[in-house]
């Protein structure tokens, strides 16, 4: 029986070739699309470094929550979820780092909150300005990464004492997760909101920290089975059985269903009340043929998937079929990331808010001022078009003719294509390669520090005798 895993130099060098194939990936896109200051090269970075992050915090976050309320359940795989927060050592001053570049220009990701920073104050700004002033903004992104470095590292060496037969080591675990989960609850909601909502600062949703802790807590279940299976696979694990893996799966069907009520919720609330801020955030997703396309797929895959799939017992019980689906869940939910992050840095800006303005005087419920500038625009437009007849009468032809080319011109102005350089291709599924592997590879080089198996956790033989029945 295996109790330390080894980290073979087998496993590093396919690590490392997964980390090639991302580094080409980002040669690719960074060269291959340009537009708005390499706007999709770093889409591709903010989207897969906040979503291995929120993996690894969950992954501490599930031995917490398990370790307070006296679980016996995850006792097998603690280690397990422990390893997984080795990312979240990096990814938070990654994200800082993402930010700070935004600030000084390198990329566009958040235009919207420097047109804030440089407008002038005014009651509906002045908050905003406050919130996102580049010292406190950068600030607390760096406070929760620091956060989240010192925890994983205090978590893993801690929970390594448990193997000592002290029981009071145990119960002050207790008060370490305690701490935890009160740091992951204020932390989690805000990283949400500045580094994914703040990418457009006219929309907001009030449960938008809940959504991104469903969605990257179903991808968290998904890794944790996947990892488990291939420990296995390679003679490791020898005490996880089919019970084990049963329970997994409950815990990732029980979060998708989450995942899927906080969807429908978020959007049914604000396609009712129908105001403008927010309706425009879905109009620039669902006027737009490839993210319409990608809105459903996600649905598809992590609801549609697991309710008519996952629901059944044998597939929680079924290696093969669980793996699968939890394969698919894990591109399932970065599709749902990439639909909150690429649209923004993708779209021509100008078009981006000819649609937002479109949106709002289109909409039944918009503010009277709105239609009374839409109104005053009208009046002035004709009053300029009389004008330019009578002054056309007055001159000669060739003043007619140069007049009409100049509407021309402006018309083709007007008339600008959409530009949506966006997508899910060959450059994100190499990047998402590249950023899989290195967590893996952080995974593994932590996971090799310690046994697997805690031995001596008061839990662990309750663990052992684990029998999912159903009455």
């Amino acid at each position: 029986m295996k109790e330390t895993f080894e980290f073979t130099d087998k496993i590093k060098k396919n690590l490392f070739y997964m980390m090639g194939i991302g580094l080409l990936g980002m040669i690719l896109v960074f060269f291959a699309y340009p537009h708005n200051q390499h706007g999709r090269f770093w889409s591709n970075i903010l989207a897969c470094t906040y979503y291995f992050t929120g993996i690894g915090l969950f992954g501490m976050f599930a031995v917490s929550a398990g370790q307070i309320a006296y679980g016996s359940w995850q006792t097998l795989e603690k280690r397990i979820f422990l390893s997984l927060s080795a990312f979240a050592r990096i990814g938070g001053f990654m994200l800082a780092l993402i930010l700070i570049l935004g600030v000084l220009g390198v990329h566009n990701l958040y235009e919207h909150v420097n047109h804030i920073i440089h407008s002038p104050v005014n009651p509906e700004t002045t908050t905003k300005i406050i919130y996102f002033a580049p010292a406190f903004w950068i600030g607390r992104v760096l406070v929760y990464a620091s956060l989240w470095a010192g925890a994983s590292i205090v978590l893993n060496n801690f929970f390594a004492r448990t193997d000592q037969t002290d029981p009071k080591v145990y119960k002050r675990s207790k008060l370490l997760c305690a701490a935890f989960i009160v740091i992951f609850a204020v932390s989690e909601s805000a990283i949400s909101w500045d580094m994914l909502m703040s990418l457009d600062t006219g929309w907001y949703s009030t449960l938008f920290g809940w959504y991104n802790f469903a969605s990257y807590g179903c991808a968290a279940w998904a890794m944790t089975i996947l990892l488990v299976l291939f420990l296995k696979s390679q003679g490791y694990l020898e005490r996880v059985n089919e019970n084990h893996i049963h329970d997994l799966g409950k815990l990732l069907f029980g979060f998708s269903i989450f995942w899927s009520y906080l969807w429908f919720d978020q959007f049914m609330l604000q396609w009712f009340a129908n105001i403008p801020e927010e309706t425009s955030f879905w109009v620039e997703r669902f006027g737009t043929g490839y993210f319409k396309f990608t809105i459903f797929l996600a649905l598809a895959i992590n609801f549609a998937f697991p309710l008519l799939v996952l629901i059944k017992r044998g597939a929680k019980r079924n290696f093969k079929l669980i793996g699968f689906g939890a394969a698919l869940l894990i591109l399932g939910h970065y599709v749902d990331f990439f639909n909150y992050t690429f649209v923004e840095s993708g779209w021509e800006k100008s078009v981006v808010a000819a649609k937002k303005k479109e949106a709002l005087e289109a909409t039944e419920n918009a503010p009277l001022f709105a239609k009374l500038e839409k109104g005053e625009k009208m009046e002035a437009k004709m009053e300029g078009k009389t004008a330019e007849k009578s002054e056309m009468k007055a001159e000669g032809k060739s003043e007619k003719a140069e007049g009409a080319k100049g509407e021309k011109a402006e018309a083709e102005e007007a008339e600008v294509p959409e530009s949506n350089l966006s997508g899910i291709g060959i450059g994100e599924l190499m990047i998402f390669t590249g950023f899989l592997g290195v967590f893996l590879f952080m995974f593994f080089n932590n996971l090799a520090k310690r046994p697997i198996i805690p031995e001596n956790d008061p839990y662990l033989k309750e663990n052992e005798r684990l029998e999912v029945v159903y009455s």
